[in-house]
């Protein structure tokens, strides 16, 4: 497969992509500096396999397979680097987090990400927790207590 070729497969993936990076990130250019990372990352790792595989773009099975494999790969990097780069401009995000998700970015970045994943990408728990590579209990434990927190902040703002 032609680098060109690849990029063909994943356009349509860059939109679901950039959800979860600025569920990690709440900053347009962080988040779409993000992606690119996460595919660079993806390509320089799977460089060989992806590269000396033949593919023929006009079999849809085929491509929606592979772009579904492609896109759990890159989400992987995606989430590697996204977590550990939110960790670090947390203080800074502070300043140009949306008010309206403020409760959500408040959350911890995996939870976040867990979150994203389960509810904005339809993954299920297996699907997540071959992503990640978290165990199951965890993925549950992160998604019960993000929608606890999430109930909890919206109960006190519907009290005031």
């Amino acid at each position: 497969m032609k680098r060109k070729d690849f990029y063909q497969l994943i356009q349509p993936l860059t939109d679901k992509l950039y959800r979860v990076a600025f569920a990690l990130i709440p900053d347009d250019l962080q988040a779409e500096q993000l992606v690119i990372d996460g595919m660079n990352a993806f390509l320089l790792k799977e460089r060989n396999s992806i590269m000396f595989r033949d593919v023929n773009l006009e079999n849809k099975k085929e491509t929606l397979i592979l772009r579904r494999h492609y896109y759990k790969g890159i989400l992987r990097f995606l989430v590697d680097i996204g977590t550990r780069r939110a960790i670090q401009l947390n203080e800074q995000m502070r300043i140009t987090r949306p008010p309206e998700y403020n409760s959500f970015y408040s959350l911890d970045p995996k939870v976040r990400v867990v979150m994203s994943l389960r509810y904005d990408s339809q993954f299920t728990v297996e699907e997540i927790e071959d992503i990640l590579f978290i165990p199951r209990f965890e993925i549950i434990e992160k998604i019960h207590n993000g929608r606890f927190l999430l109930l909890n902040d919206l109960n006190k703002g519907a009290n005031l």
